[in-house]
């Protein structure tokens, strides 16, 4: 399987369930070993992952959000209560993040995977299970960042909003790209 993003582009990988996208994205995130092949990133390039481990491992570090703002250097801060504005979450941020529901602790994952300002973001089932309004304020906050501070997202797509927002959906099929198809 051979596809490429740019800095600058949302990368959706579609197909049915069988089509291992979660595989795909563990393996480049190197939380899985490569049994085949291998995957190549550009070095240097920071990189972040939202969806590939349970939310309470990836949020273990934060007890709440102020304390995460404090924390954090002063360009991360802002961006990290940028999002928090952006998906609602502003008025939680002293409310323990393990005491919110599983959807608020899915977009707290996405706002501080975006406040560590990396250059590739990996997301499996980034909307699933979310909101309608909260879905649409994580794909708007990230074709935000892809916009205007050339973050390469590369996300599972199993819905039809997450493909609206891409810039080139990767069909894959029995762990197998079929198609790639840039999007108007």
């Amino acid at each position: 399987m051979t596809f490429a993003c740019e800095a600058g582009t949302w990368t959706a990988l579609a197909g049915p369930a069988a089509a291992d996208r979660t595989g795909v994205l563990r393996c480049a995130a190197g939380l899985d070993p490569v049994t085949a092949g291998e995957v190549r990133l550009a070095e240097g390039l920071r990189l972040a992952h939202v969806g590939l481990r349970p939310l309470t491992e990836q949020l273990a570090t934060i007890d709440t959000l102020a304390s995460a703002l404090a924390r954090l250097p002063a360009p991360a801060a802002e961006l990290l209560r940028e999002a928090l504005h952006r998906l609602d979450l502003w008025e939680e941020r002293d409310t323990p993040v393990g005491a919110l529901t599983e959807s608020r602790q899915r977009a707290v994952a996405v706002a501080v995977a975006v406040a560590d300002a990396p250059d590739v973001l990996l997301a499996d089932d980034l909307i699933s299970g979310l909101p309608p309004a909260t879905a649409a304020a994580v794909l708007d906050l990230l074709r935000d960042q892809v916009d205007r501070h050339r973050l390469c997202v590369v996300a599972s797509a199993a819905d039809l909003a997450s493909l609206e927002r891409a810039d080139v959906v990767v069909l894959l099929a029995g762990g197998r790209v079929v198609e790639t198809r840039t999007m108007p």
